[in-house]
């Protein structure tokens, strides 16, 4: 196994089998409990279940109450483009590994289930739920050893795909670059959907030396480019135009998201994610 693909598999596991941090990721959002009743509040309820509608239609303070934690039901998305093959730290598609590592452990210490789907081009992947420890390290390995390269994400696909999949109620997290706008109108209204978006810093500023060699990793053609002042903005201006229209998307569908860059504390950026 890669030197690096087992520096992120401890890390991942060291975290979230921590007493101290572990409980960070343990539950994305909501706390998966089934509403059972609504009650008059007492000393010591959690004001967070406060029902502020019942509550102001009776004129007394009321909270839910709940039954049992319910299993949650979780799909990992990887959307394998060729863009992750770039980095100055670390290569996208590591970071990617490493998020799936932190999710995937993180649903086997709650006994959630949690499925995974990887698509690249017009193909799909699918992973059945963990259900043990070994297999989580092999599904990562499999997304770390992932040739990328010449490839990229349809979103009409990806979309038809999941739908023809799952009804309703699932807790849908995607995980890619996103160069390329989406449309998830469709799934975010059925289901809970998350979206990392994995960059680096150099690819948002191009602040590289003068003169230097890129290799377009959809057709792996090399060529030398000169780097001036004026490319620099006009290449800062459009890839900020992208991500402000990505921000507008998620934001029209409720969908919650979180860029982590290459040089990122991984694991810091998702619990802001799912807080």
């Amino acid at each position: 196994m890669d030197v690096e693909l087992k520096e992120i598999l401890l890390k991942a596991k060291k975290q979230v089998f921590s007493n101290l941090t572990g409980e960070s990721l343990s539950r994305l959002k909501g706390d998966g409990m089934d509403l059972r009743d609504i009650k008059q509040y007492e000393w010591g309820d959690d004001v967070r279940r406060i029902n502020w509608k019942a509550s102001a239609k009776s004129s007394q303070l009321l909270v839910n109450t709940y039954d049992e934690y319910k299993q949650l039901d979780v799909t990992l998305v990887f959307l394998a483009s060729s863009t992750l093959n770039f980095g100055s730290k670390r290569l996208k598609q590591d970071v990617a590994c490493e998020v799936f590592a932190y999710l995937l452990y993180s649903a086997y210490k709650n006994k959630d289930r949690c499925e995974s789907l990887v698509f690249k081009n017009k193909s799909i992947d699918d992973f059945p739920p963990i259900k043990e420890q070994p297999a989580i390290d092999g599904l990562v390995e499999n997304i770390y050893n992932l040739d990328t390269f010449e490839s990229s994400v349809d979103f009409e696909f990806v979309t038809s795909e999941i739908n023809k999949r799952y009804k309703k109620g699932k807790i849908l997290v995607f995980v890619g670059d996103f160069l390329t706008l989406p449309d998830f109108s469709l799934l975010s209204k059925k289901h809970q959907t998350y979206a990392v978006v994995i960059r680096d810093k150099l690819e948002e500023s191009l602040e590289f030396d003068k003169e230097i060699t890129l290799k377009d990793t959809l057709t792996n053609h090399s060529d030398e480019f000169f780097i001036t002042n004026s490319i620099q903005k006009n290449y800062s201006s459009l890839i900020n135009s992208h991500d402000k229209k990505l921000q507008q998307e998620f934001t029209k569908n409720n969908i919650s998201y979180q860029k982590i860059k290459t040089d990122d504390d991984v694991y810091l950026k998702l619990v802001e994610l799912f807080r």
